[in-house]
């Protein structure tokens, strides 16, 4: 978040904290802490100090989970508890916000205390000043850049001789006219003034150039709207943001650009999505950013287990071709222990090489084999007799072995990309129980057997026009179906306001939609296997596995939709017609 949205989040927020009272601080997630107030117009500031993602906004949203609290989080809890603000500030130039409250605590010198936010990108912090603006704790160590120490005097880290923001809204820079002599005007803009980066300076040079204004006011402008009230919020990305989310692709969504105003730098580059206000865009973005962040988090040591067995299944297919090599190179051991037999040379003899006539081959020839000296000629010959046996014996455990290698590796990318494709926590929490964990080193369970089929057996299973459908049979068996067998784009359906099996129609093309008569026999079946089985007509919901969640602690088979269409149909038994 660069410093001219936050100006627009912090001015939009004034307004809301006139009676913000911390009622409870809450760490909930390693850095990031929520403060909730006693208001119902303003319940919760949320401030996360993410090295890439420095952020502050109001939200109470956090991902499921429990976060060991710090000691930081005790020493806010003692100061801040049922503490009033009295200001918010923050200078123009600086991504830093200050809040001042007057606390519960007795003592004269603690009771008047300064919360300061620095959102600085790759050095966030949080420092607590006591009145005398004395440092008393931070949740990180304070950066050289301030030059002071732990309980000295707080001051805002140094930014060199560069211009205040506040000075060029206050004065006029003449020594910014020549912007447009500069090879890089961005970069001039930046280096010379703080608090400007790359986004606002290149909307301003942008601007300047269209309108011709003088850069001083071209910047004031830009800044008045930036601080005026809110009415839009526009969130950037180079793509769609909608499949970005789709995809699950967090290092596009961790470059979104958050902005007040609508930039016309980047209309030909980049695709927006407009909100009511900056405050409702922060909010949207930092708490999906947080949560899908700290999912993927969560799935990072199961995928790791997943990857590390694949890995050495990987290395096992190896091995195993190396010895398929060794067995092919053993298959002409027979033709050369007949033609030694057949050479006419003493058996009982030893032998460096034999020649013999070759009559495999199209033309007879003279070849030369060697032989071990140290053994007879019969000796040779049994041997090679032998191995050759072996070998013949080895390629049929070997190509078993083989089959079974690769149906493990084939489940395991399977299970890998199903965990890849979970994108809400409900649907993550259903299945996480199920799943191997950091405790686990070697293949999941669910996948150590190599002739395990994907199908749990309960399932029932039946083809319709080529398609694989498959039927529930109880709650376990609908989680099981839904959470574990089901992809992503596969097609599913649940009768509407009855209880019954959920019905899975595999979709391996990825089809945005089924064909007419698929979808009328697997909303017949799902109709069927249900508690309406003998109503006449039934509706069905039917929409992609993608779009249905668990809710947290929710009985076996019970999901949320998070969108899907419907049809009537008459129940009807497809499984014996199949």
């Amino acid at each position: 978040m660069e410093n001219f949205a936050l100006i627009a989040i912090v001015e939009n927020l004034r307004p809301a904290m006139a009676d913000f009272v911390v009622r409870r601080v809450v760490q909930h997630n390693p850095n990031g802490f929520i403060f909730q107030t006693r208001s119902a117009k303003f319940p919760a500031l949320k401030i996360v100090v993410e090295p890439q993602n420095p952020a502050l906004y109001p939200s109470e949203a956090r991902p499921p989970g429990e976060t060991t609290g710090t000691d930081f989080l005790m020493v806010l809890r003692k100061h801040l508890t049922s503490a009033e603000l009295v200001s918010l500030f923050k200078p123009l130039s600086e991504r830093i916000v200050e809040f001042v409250f007057k606390t519960a605590v007795p003592t004269k010198e603690l009771e008047t205390m300064s919360l300061v936010v620095e959102l600085l990108p790759n050095a966030p912090n949080i420092i607590l000043l006591d009145a005398e603006r004395h440092v008393l704790c931070s949740f990180l160590p304070i950066t050289p850049q301030h030059g002071i120490g732990e309980y000295e005097t707080y001051c805002y880290p140094k930014t060199g001789d560069k211009l205040d923001l506040q000075d060029v809204m206050d004065t006029a820079a003449h020594d910014l006219d020549d912007v447009r002599a500069q090879s890089n005007p961005q970069s001039w803009l930046i280096s010379r003034i703080a608090g400007l980066g790359p986004v606002l300076a290149g909307e301003i040079v942008h601007r300047q150039k269209k309108n011709n204004h003088p850069l001083t006011e071209e910047i004031r402008s830009l800044l008045q709207q930036v601080r005026a009230p809110s009415r839009a919020g526009w969130l950037y990305t180079d793509l769609p943001l909608g499949h970005i989310l789709e995809r699950n692709e967090l290092k596009r969504l961790s470059k979104a650009i958050l902005s007040p105003i609508e930039l016309e730098s980047l209309e030909r580059t980049h695709s927006s999505r407009v909100f009511p206000n900056i405050i409702e865009a922060a909010k949207f973005y930092f708490d999906e950013l947080e949560s899908r962040t700290l999912l993927e988090q969560a799935k990072t040591p199961v995928l790791r287990v997943l990857r590390d067995a694949g890995k050495r299944l990987l290395q096992r297919e190896k091995r195993l071709l190396r010895e398929q090599k060794r067995y092919e190179d053993a298959e002409g051991l027979q033709k050369t222990a007949q033609m030694l037999t057949s050479s006419g040379m003493k058996m009982d003899q030893h032998y460096k090489n034999v020649t013999v006539t070759d009559y495999f081959q199209e033309r007879p020839a003279q070849v030369e084999v060697p032989t071990d000296p140290t053994m007879t000629l019969r000796e040779n010959v049994d041997r090679m007799f032998k191995r050759h046996q072996k070998a013949g014996r080895g390629r049929e455990i070997l190509a078993q072995q083989m089959v079974q290698t690769r149906k493990r590796r084939a489940l395991l990318e399977e299970q890998t990309r199903r965990l890849h494709a979970i994108k809400d926590w409900d649907t993550w929490l259903a299945i996480a129980s199920k799943l191997p964990g950091r405790e686990y080193s070697g293949v999941p369970p669910a996948l150590a057997r190599a002739d395990e089929d994907i199908r749990p057996k309960r399932l029932r299973l039946v083809k319709l026009e080529g398609r694989e459908v498959f039927i529930g049979r109880n709650g376990r068996d609908n989680d099981e179906l839904t959470f574990h067998v089901a992809a992503p784009e596969d097609f599913w359906f649940h009768v509407a306001e009855y209880s019954g099996s959920h019905v899975v129609v595999r979709n391996p093309g990825k089809e945005k939609e089924l064909d007419e008569s698929i979808l009328v026999k697997a909303a017949q079946l799902a109709a069927y296997f249900s508690q309406a089985r003998n109503s006449s007509k039934v509706e069905v919901h039917y929409t992609k596995r993608k779009h249905v969640t668990k809710p947290r602690r929710a009985k076996p088979g019970l999901v949320r939709l998070q969108e899907f269409k419907s049809i009537k149909v008459e129940p009807k038994n497809w499984l014996n017609e199949s």
